[in-house]
């Protein structure tokens, strides 16, 4: 009996292998040029001034947890206009554990963490995803205009670089710079919206009619799609939770041993981490951005502190977020298990 042919690998197949290998061969070699470079700078003076203070460090952590609400909140409006009406506990309950999900397994496994929560919790599947993105989008492009906002306060704690002198001439802007993002941000969010709606659409329709899942979200969130309006105040929401994220950054500044804090340099606070947890999102490479998030930290600091504590500060961050996430995720988790037994008792109570 002749054994079955052997079925060839498909062209997507061996494509994503090969992004797979291209993936971590760029984030081994963004590790080394990161840590090399932070290693030089440890070493650049012999006075080495980090001293811990742990009640800082946990104010941080509770500001960094306070800082997503507004993210989290918009996404359950996002959910509800299109007819998912999901308690407030669960919606931040799948937004924390799926924060987790950018270690392991990447940035991708964030989305389906959070909707396969949501149709747990009574929502639906496809519609917890594609909004669950939405957030993430807004998220990162509001943070990413935060910094851009802010940027008269930031690039004047920048190193100078040959070739990137123009950047001293944005300090003299403080006000131009910041108006200019803001009418520009406000002209693209009807196109932002509508790209919203149109990827709605598109979602739904490929995905057929014959399932629940689909009908459901071709009956609501793609009939209705995303307004402008919704998109506005979600963007507002979003710029007072990086306002927090700033103060949080400040307040591990404080926890790293700089006394000389001052709340004049919010701004700069606010601007580091926006840019710094925006360019780890776009770094699409690197889990949880790590290497990018860190970089961007320091190179925006090591002017304004020391190199070692901007180096503490950043790495800091990363301890502070990471414990932040699995404080509330924890916290969060076992209203799930309330959801679980509510709906046995819904099913032993149905004739």
């Amino acid at each position: 009996m002749d054994a079955s042919p052997a079925v060839p690998e498909t062209s997507p197949s061996r494509l994503r292998r090969l992004w797979g290998v291209v993936k971590w061969v760029l984030f081994a070699l963004l590790l080394v040029v990161v840590s090399h470079h932070g290693w030089g700078l440890w070493h650049k003076v012999e006075t080495h001034d980090v001293q811990l203070h742990f009640g800082w460090l946990a104010a941080a952590v509770m500001l960094y947890i306070a800082a997503w609400t507004p993210a989290w909140w918009y996404w359950r409006w996002l959910l509800s206009a299109g007819g998912d009406e999901i308690p407030a506990l669960q919606v931040a309950r799948a937004y924390f554990c799926g924060h987790l999900g950018k270690y392991i397994p990447g940035k991708a496994g964030v989305i389906l963490i959070r909707a396969a929560m949501i149709a747990g919790a009574g929502g639906t599947f496809v519609r917890g995803g594609l909004t669950a993105g939405y957030e993430s989008l807004t998220t990162i492009g509001t943070g990413a205009a935060v910094a851009a906002m802010l940027s008269p306060w930031i690039f004047p704690k920048l190193p100078q670089r040959p070739g990137w002198e123009w950047l001293s001439s944005v300090p003299g802007y403080p006000y131009t710079v910041p108006l200019m993002v803001i009418v520009v941000c406000l002209a693209a969010l009807p196109l932002t919206a509508k790209l919203f709606t149109r990827l709605s659409s598109k979602a739904g329709g490929s995905s057929g009619t014959a399932d629940a899942d689909s009908s459901l979200l071709e009956s609501s969130l793609v009939a209705q799609g995303v307004s402008t309006q919704l998109l506005f105040v979600g963007s507002l929401m979003v710029i007072i939770g990086w306002s927090v994220h700033g103060l949080a950054l400040g307040c591990i500044i404080r926890g790293s041993g700089v006394a000389d804090v001052s709340l004049l340099d919010w701004p700069l606070w606010t601007a580091t981490i926006a840019a710094a947890i925006s360019g780890g999102f776009v770094a699409i490479f690197a889990p949880a951005g790590i290497g990018v998030r860190e970089l961007i930290v320091v190179e925006s600091l090591r002017n304004y502190v020391s190199p070692q504590q901007a180096i503490a500060v950043a790495l800091l961050l990363r301890l502070v977020s990471l414990i932040g996430e699995l404080i509330a995720a924890g916290g969060l988790w076992p209203f799930g298990a309330k959801i679980q037994i509510d709906a046995k008792n819904k099913e032993g109570a149905t004739p």
